[in-house]
């Protein structure tokens, strides 16, 4: 079994990044998701892919805590170079209570499918720590010149940052018809979750047939979860969602047209995949 906070690496990739492989294009493009957690005393999940336009590799994954090492983290892979990072927290919050217009419209595309959002305001997002840890990563990405843009031409080569959401994403992507429930919720014991974590498991090691093909390597997943609880199952779970936001922002790179901003700049979005039954 790897360990939970383990990185996973392709060949020939250090903590540099794939630069350095004599077989890697310079067509390629990296694509980091980030699985942030409201508060840097919670683990934030990051993972990294490799990809061309056909195909790519998940070459790194792991936990980390503190907003230094989130930028620290992209930047070790990303340099200079054009990158895409999605980050499944809100990132636009102008609203002190209530929804953003983003859960609202989340809502009434994939409520039936159990994929609606929680309300994101400022009042709840600041409750932990007196600030919205999303628009802190956000300015610190500017900082390092990437733009917080959901919208791109196909195949663009840039730096840019947006929010996704993984549940709506999982169910246009992988053809559901209602969401994985991994999730710790109320009713859901460790049994069940742990067949509903196999099943996701199961989903991206299918994405190696999507358009453009991930490629995944078979230390990264757990053949058996049975014991795995608290905070190894944890962070187990924020490293699968934030290899699925990276997959989510190497998507959208090269299927644009199938993807669809919910919400607006102004009022806080959402960036998802559009189901094919929509």
């Amino acid at each position: 079994m790897v360990g939970v906070a383990q990185l996973v690496r392709a060949p020939g990739c250090g903590p540099g990044g794939c630069r350095f492989d004599p077989g890697r294009s310079p067509q390629n493009m990296i694509f980091i998701g980030i699985d942030l957690a409201w508060s840097t005393k919670n683990a934030t999940g990051v993972a990294v892919i490799d990809g061309n336009k056909k195909q790519g590799k998940l070459i790194d994954s792991k936990i980390i805590f503190s907003d230094k090492e989130i930028i620290d983290y992209i930047n070790s892979f990303a340099k200079k170079e054009k990158a895409f990072v999605a980050i499944d927290a809100p990132l636009i919050v102008p609203n002190k209570t209530g929804r953003r217009i983003a859960e609202v419209e989340v809502g009434k595309l994939f409520r039936k499918y159990d994929a609606g959002a929680h309300p994101a305001n400022r009042t709840r997002l600041s409750s932990w720590t007196g600030e919205i840890r999303g628009e802190k990563i956000s300015k610190l990405l500017e900082k390092n010149g990437y733009k917080h843009s959901p919208f791109i031409k196909r195949f663009e080569p840039t730096r840019k940052f947006f929010e996704v959401y993984p549940h709506p994403a999982m169910v246009a992507l992988f053809d559901l018809d209602r969401i994985l429930r991994y999730k710790n919720k109320p009713n859901r014991d460790y049994n069940f979750r742990w067949k509903e974590f196999q099943k996701y498991q199961g989903h991206l090691k299918k994405l190696e047939k999507k358009n453009p093909a991930l490629f995944i390597a078979k230390d990264f997943f757990v053949k058996n979860l049975n014991g795995m609880k608290g905070k190894a199952l944890k962070n187990f779970e924020d490293r699968l969602d934030a290899a699925f936001c990276a997959y989510i922002a190497y998507y959208f790179w090269a299927n644009p047209q199938k993807c669809t901003m919910l919400g607006t700049m102004k009022g806080g979005y959402i960036l998802t995949p559009i189901h094919s039954r929509e």
